[in-house]
Order: C-alpha cells, then structure tokens, then sequence
C-alpha cells in the first residue's frame, strides 16, 4: 500500500510508526501512518468532575461487541436529524476512523482511563446540547470491566443507554451469564453507587443475526422486561432512544 502511495490506516495495539521498516518507506513515499490506537501522552487522573457544561449519555453493554459504538453513532445521527447538537465522543478506534477524533480508552495506561474518558467529553462537549460517550467493554467481562468502570468514573454520564445481542447468554469466551436485562439494568444503574447513580433510559439491541420477526419480538420483550424504551437502532431506528434521551434531559427537537 505504501508503495503504491497509499495513506495507511491501522486499529491495531502495534502501532505501523513504531516499525522501523515500515515508517522509512511512508517518509520515503510521502504518506501518513495513521496509527489510530496511539493514545495522547500527557493524560493525567481524572478530576472527579464529569462534563458539568454538557449531559453525557453512554452506550453502555452486556459485553463486548454488542454494538455500543454503531447504537451510539445511530442516536448521534438521529439527534442531529432532530435539530438537536450533538456530539459523537469516540474512544474507540473504529469511531475514531470515522469522526476523525477520540482518544482510544483501550490503550490507555490504567491509572489515566478516567482522565481519558473525562478529557474526551470535555473536547467534544463545547457548542453542543448533549454528549454521547462511546462505551467500551462490560462491568461483566473479567477481561475488560475495568475499562467500563473507568470510563463511567471519569466521565460521570447523567445517564445509559444498554446495548445488548439478545441471541448472546453468556460472555463471549469466558463462563460467565448474562443476568436478564431487567437485572443487568440495575447492575449498570449501581454501578457507580457511592459516585453517582447513572439511569438506564433506553436498550439498543442488536438483532443482526436474528429474522425479522424474531427480532420485533425481541424488542417487545426487552421493553416489557425493563419497562424501557427499546429497538434495533439499525434496524427499526435510533427515534425511540433519542426521544428517551430528549425526555430526560428536557430538551426539545427543532423540528
């Protein structure tokens, strides 16, 4: 690719830049490595106080790959279509690419998670009626929870929306249930007890492998189990969400 003159994109833990060889012939052939996942270096702790100018809501989910970057990029687009200035915070490499900005939380060292997740709300927040805060990981993945917990603490989200792959029971990879969505609801909810309580306003879920009508049926079912607005962003629409997020902060569509 680079020979070809190509600019080259990478979400990988290694970083292209870092390889002698590679890097050479980018600066030989005048293109740019792109290395998405390279966190800034001067991050720092969090201060403990959120975006107090700007409600953030965050895609938070029942674990990973369950759609908390597309639902939360669905319910951006739909408040834009609303009239309503949002703003998408990408802590992830795939937003990343895709708005251009963010700070990838995965590669952040543990003790700066907080301060990633605040500093990435705090820069997107300016100009804007609302935040929605990528979510990374779940409280219930041995392996990455501490990503979740992190970016909650440093962010303090008024309130979630949960992301969930209704055909999934378990962790992937690992032998640990998904408790029911009413459950998982008030584990999230908790999640921060002596911080902040985060309200759970709406559930995305993701039906990409299901038939249409299992999928409506899926839907039905999680908003009966939570008493929650919910739907497939993707699939029926974001309208639902956004209109949940619009009721709890009090904000108006333009249209």
């Amino acid at each position: 690719a680079i020979e070809s003159g190509l600019h080259v994109a990478s979400g990988m833990h290694e970083f292209l830049g870092d390889d002698g060889e590679i890097a050479a012939r980018a600066r030989k052939r005048g293109v740019v490595l792109w290395d998405a996942r390279r966190p800034p270096g001067d991050l720092g702790v969090s201060s403990g106080g959120g975006c107090p100018g700007c409600p953030v809501i965050f895609t938070a989910g029942s674990d990973c790959n369950t759609g908390k970057m597309t639902a939360g990029m669905e319910i951006h687009r739909e408040l834009l279509r609303e009239g309503i200035s949002s703003g998408f915070a990408a802590s992830g490499q795939t937003g990343i690419m895709i708005t251009g900005a963010g700070i990838p939380v995965d590669r952040v060292i543990a003790d700066f998670i907080g301060g990633a997740a605040e500093r990435l709300v705090l820069e997107t927040a300016p100009g804007r009626d609302v935040v929605i805060l990528e979510g990374q990981g779940s409280i219930l993945h041995p392996g990455y929870a501490g990503v979740t917990y992190g970016m909650m603490a440093g962010a303090l989200p008024r309130a979630s929306v949960l992301c969930h792959q209704p055909t999934r029971t378990a962790i992937r990879g690992y032998d640990v249930p998904i408790p029911p969505l009413a459950a998982l609801v008030g584990l999230y909810e908790n999640a921060l007890g002596g911080m902040r309580r985060i309200p759970i306003v709406g559930i995305a879920l993701n039906t990409f492998d299901m038939e249409e009508g299992a999928a409506r049926r899926a839907v039905e079912a999680s908003a009966r189990e939570t008493g929650l607005p919910a739907t497939d962003p993707v699939r029926f629409g974001a309208e639902p969400l956004a209109r949940a997020i619009r009721g709890f902060l009090g904000i108006e569509p333009d249209r």
